[in-house]
């Protein structure tokens, strides 16, 4: 045994005898961020994974592709009208609803690598024994998701916003007569992008592998927009048909995009549209129903 740093054998037989050192351990008394520190390192460590950060390039292929399509779909325009006054330009509305296609890819890619390594890799029970709860890791995860998708509709739609009045005859009026647009371009890609992402993390929170996840992602999209289109050609009600809309999520973000800068639709394949609060109530509500099952996921009852 150990008296004052010595070290003393216990025991004079020849046989097996145990020893201690004292190793002077000591208390930590350096400061203790708490929990909101962990939360926001498990964000920005779980941001950095799904874009592929320390990995090879492959695994960075599909973020920059999706990138990259998202911003030829403002830059294009922009240079169009800068050269040609008279041009069209594509509509803060119609972004959204164009850009559906690469927000779900995206999403679907980004989302399996927010949960999935976690799961597969039998990390969870090490995150779940430091300072955050389970309630905490998955707010780090929704939160992640949806600054990542942000990066995909509201900085795209600010620097288009920003373009088109940089290219006014007086920018400083213009930016001040369209500030209106502004915020709803802010409005319209947070709520997006939490809805998308909540979508995407609760089916990713059923498996750990991530080719399944993002495979089923996909699916789910394309095969939930076919069943409300189909449904439309069945029902004949004009009043059941507005509500259709919410089951396709291509459709719920173009309505809610469309009512949110006060235009319309022109198709009329769902009928007269509902309100614009309706449709944010529908994605809200999606985002909380997600997050609900999430929970039922991650915090079992003990």
């Amino acid at each position: 045994m150990a008296i004052e740093g010595q070290y003393v054998p216990v025991g004079s037989s020849d046989g097996a005898f145990g020893e201690v050192y004292d190793r002077g351990y000591q208390h930590y008394e350096g400061s203790r961020l708490g929990r909101g520190h962990a939360v926001h390192a498990l964000t920005t460590y779980s941001m950095r994974r799904a874009l592929g950060s320390k990995k090879s390039w492959t695994a960075k292929v599909v973020p920059a592709l999706m990138y990259v399509a998202a911003g030829l779909m403002v830059v294009i325009p922009l240079g169009i009208r800068a050269f040609l006054d008279d041009a069209s330009v594509v509509e803060y509305w119609d972004y959204f609803f164009s850009i559906f296609v690469v927000l779900g890819v995206f999403v679907a890619t980004i989302a399996p690598e927010m949960l999935c390594n976690d799961r597969s890799e039998n990390v969870l029970t090490l995150y779940f024994s430091r300072a955050i709860t389970r309630m905490d890791y998955l707010i780090a995860k929704l939160v992640g998701t949806a600054l990542l998708t942000l990066t995909i509709t509201l900085v795209p739609m600010v620097v288009y916003w920003l373009g088109r009045q940089l290219l006014e005859d007086s920018p400083l009026s213009a930016m001040k007569d369209n500030a209106g647009d502004l915020w709803r371009v802010v409005v319209m890609s947070l709520v997006t992008a939490f809805y998308l992402g909540s979508v995407a993390l609760m089916i990713s929170s059923f498996t750990g592998r991530k080719s399944i996840a993002v495979a089923v992602i996909i699916v789910a999209f394309l095969v939930v927009s076919i069943f409300s289109l189909t449904l439309t050609e069945v029902v004949t009600d004009q009043d059941v048909l507005p509500y259709l809309a919410i089951l396709n999520p291509l459709r719920l973000v173009g309505e809610f995009s469309y009512g949110l800068f006060g235009q319309t639709m022109e198709d009329t394949e769902f009928g007269k549209p509902l309100s614009v609060w309706a449709y944010a109530g529908a994605m809200l509500g999606t985002v909380v129903f997600c997050c609900g099952v999430m929970y039922w996921r991650y915090v079992p009852a003990d």
